[in-house]
């Protein structure tokens, strides 16, 4: 599994985490450490990025907008990057065939 997959695994893992612990919403805010998670550089770039949001002090819920916005941004890089992944083998079929 490369390291990217890696990366999208354990975000979806600590997204579902704060969701199936019902940290939803500013009044159910939980520490990531109460759900088995760690504060790593992969939790806090979702913080980052607003899907994470702190209300105490380490305390922390899932904004359900931005993290489906996250997902959706997430899908349309991978498959924009498939896509010119797959224009270039395209190309060097096609000047494999001229030359």
């Amino acid at each position: 599994m490369s390291a990217a997959a890696v990366i999208v695994a354990r975000q979806n893992q600590l997204i579902r985490r704060f969701r199936e612990a019902g940290a939803t919403a500013p009044e159910f805010a939980q520490s990531p450490e109460d759900l088995g998670c760690r504060n790593s550089w992969i939790f806090r770039r979702l913080v980052t990025g607003g899907v994470f949001v702190e209300t105490k002090p380490g305390r922390y819920y899932v904004n359900e907008f931005a993290a489906d916005e996250f997902v959706r941004v997430r899908r349309a890089r991978a498959l924009g990057m498939l896509a010119i992944v797959a224009g270039l083998c395209g190309l060097v079929m096609l000047a494999s065939q001229l030359l």
